[in-house]
């Protein structure tokens, strides 16, 4: 059951159950390759892999008291840029709870463009996870007790949120506490998530699915998991109740032998959910449930136990109109707009809604299907082609783990359709034989791709790989080879 609050949450828990373990978090070790392993390893070294919520409160006020003393106030943005999730936790309460706003920020983003970043959002203070090196929890904080943590601001700009940037540069969403706390709500009823239960923190806090997870566990005082090291990430797994994660590390897992919570709920996003990974995924105890979010509705909008081909009825206060093909959202969630200009501009039309820009329609069981975004469809010899339905069915054939399917300029199609693909094995030629054998079968001839590449390394994924960027880049590739 979600709480009432009268105070920010880390506060309520730390009062009305102080002993009950708030997170768990496995710290990692220095036998990492590289600097950011090390410093898991050396940040907060006296705190337990236990951490109560009286704890937890106690690091906060702490947080609150060190961010005041380099200057952050009550109004102020700050950013925070770091890889450490307990640094990255600690900063993302404490500056909610003192009533400061947040602009989170991916550790992959170029310097370029986050100086970029930086000054178009008007942000005062970068926080980094060099700024805990010295933390100390023995800092007197408690001075900060009487005036912090309380509901007044929870209805103020708290959070910015950068959207992926599909159509140009990341623009940051704007939400209150309130509608973070209304958006876990849906999620926590359907997936039955209770004080009780553990949610692994397996996303990052710059995306809103990350920051959706630490909304679910502060409504209802649950046990969040951290985990450091990527090595340690299926232990996290195993000893979790609930988890957000993506099909093909759904599948991985259940090849694992080793599991301590014997029934666990993990919600899926992000691409295609093959039938078979359901069915297995129940025999071994797991409950699936397929998703749709958005950053401008602070995480879930829609989500459905145990199926593939939809994304089910709008969640608790949600609601969804399809306009024309495209996906309307409003109720429980949605932000207050867009940061632009050191003002915010509100994104709903004039009716009231968000028009995402993403293609669905509801099937005979009146739950929606999403087809996928609008901006992406491209016309290829007079023929519609929508990516990610191509996408969904090369994803099927269980050969790749990752797939964008691309358009490229063509004199006499107009647009012709590229694969992008990760295969579950290295890049080769075979694997390249037994895809197109595939799509011959499974795609009519318009949406057959004419090549088959490998993503780029030095374009970097996160969650999402941004796809016009991709394209720009995939572009220039056939360019120089034309020209070649």
């Amino acid at each position: 059951m979600v709480a009432e609050f009268l105070q920010f949450p880390t506060a309520y828990w730390a009062e009305h159950q102080p002993n009950e373990v708030a997170i768990i978090w496995k710290k990692g070790n220095s036998q990492g390759e590289n600097s950011v392993l090390s410093l898991s390893s050396t940040l907060f070294p006296n705190i337990a892999e236990q951490i109560t919520w009286a704890e937890w409160q106690r690091l906060v006020l702490s947080t609150q008291l060190y961010l005041a003393q380099i200057g952050v106030k009550s109004n102020s943005l700050i950013a925070y840029q770091g890889s450490h999730r307990l640094a990255g936790l600690l900063c993302y309460c404490a500056t909610l709870a003192m009533g400061a706003r947040l602009l989170q920020i991916s550790p992959m983003m170029p310097e370029k463009q986050l100086k970029y970043c930086l000054s178009q959002n008007s942000v005062q203070v970068l926080i980094t996870d060099q700024h805990f090196a010295d933390f100390s929890q023995d800092l007197t904080a408690y001075m900060l007790q009487a005036n912090c943590n309380q509901i007044d601001h929870f209805n103020l700009p708290a959070t910015f949120t950068l959207t992926s940037g599909s159509s140009g540069n990341p623009k940051a969403v704007v939400h209150t506490i309130q509608q973070h706390l209304d958006n876990a709500k849906g999620v926590c009823e359907l997936m039955d998530f209770k004080q009780q239960d553990c949610w692994l923190l397996s996303l990052p806090l710059f995306h809103v699915s990350g920051q959706g997870i630490v909304w679910r566990w502060l409504s209802v005082g649950a046990t969040l998991m951290l985990v450091e090291n990527k090595q340690d990430f299926w232990q996290g797994l195993a000893q979790s109740s609930h988890a957000s994660l993506v099909p093909t590390q759904l599948q991985r897992y259940l090849a694992q032998t080793e599991r301590c919570v014997k029934k666990q709920k993990i919600l899926l996003g992000g691409a295609f959910i093959p039938s078979e990974l359901i069915t297995q995924a129940m025999q071994q105890g797991i409950e699936t449930y397929a998703g749709y979010g958005l950053t401008e509705m602070a995480s879930t909008v829609c989500a459905v136990k145990a199926e593939n081909d939809n994304v089910g009825r709008p969640l608790w206060q949600r609601e969804i109109l399809i306009e024309h093909d495209e996906i309307w959202v409003r109720g429980a969630g949605l932000g207050l707009g867009y940061w632009l200009n050191q003002q915010i501009v509100p994104f709903i039309n004039v009716q009231g809604w968000f028009e995402t820009k993403d293609k669905g329609y509801w099937n005979k069981q009146n739950h929606l299907v999403v087809e996928g975004r609008l901006d992406n469809m491209f016309i290829s010899g007079g023929e519609n082609i929508q990516p990610e339905q191509i996408e969904k069915i090369l994803l099927s054939s269980g050969l790749i783990e990752q797939v964008m399917i691309i358009p490229i300029s063509d004199n006499e199609f107009g647009f012709r359709p590229v694969a992008v693909v990760k295969f579950t094995e290295l890049f080769n030629l075979q694997a390249v034989r037994l895809l197109e054998d595939f799509a011959k079968q499974h795609l009519e001839k318009f949406k057959l791709p004419i090549a088959y590449v490998p993503f780029p390394s030095h374009i970097q994924g996160g969650i999402k790989y941004p796809r016009k960027k991709l394209q720009q880049e995939i572009a220039l590739q056939f360019k120089r080879e034309k020209n070649v």
